[in-house]
């Protein structure tokens, strides 16, 4: 019957630590599941940006490959006093459209027990094709 709340960026440690995850993007909550479903099926760009700034253990000692570059988010987190209009995460979104920069996505459930704010949540995992 005990909660713990730990904010961190390492996903890493969430896998290891956490049942739910809550993601936030400038101070708004864009993804919510269970670890699980969070791993498997992402359904917020932000949330597959970070998955992609995991390392790898031992990915450096393959045979013939060198270590594996982590992704990086282009652009910078906006200001919380100047923030853009519609979905606060789309100046840095490789999926953003038009829709995307002028209304704000609510926070849908979109599956059971798994929430997000990204009208495109559907192809949320394509982002990591892009970052990569």
């Amino acid at each position: 019957g005990t909660a713990i709340v730990l904010i961190t960026h390492d996903l890493g440690v969430v896998a290891e630590m956490a049942h739910r995850v809550v993601v936030m993007y400038a101070g708004r909550k864009v993804e919510e599941a269970s670890v699980g479903d969070l791993f498997a099926r992402p359904c917020h760009p932000y949330t597959v940006g970070l998955m992609g700034s995991i390392p790898e253990l031992g990915s450096s000692l393959e045979e013939g490959k060198g270590p594996r570059r982590l992704a990086e988010i282009p652009g910078i987190v906006p200001s919380l006093r100047a923030m853009p209009a519609g979905c606060r995460f789309a100046p840095r979104c490789p999926l953003a459209t038009d829709r995307c920069r002028s209304d704000s996505p609510p926070l849908e459930e979109h599956r059971p027990g798994h929430w997000s704010a990204c009208w495109h949540w559907e192809r949320a995992e394509e982002a990591v094709h892009v970052h990569a």
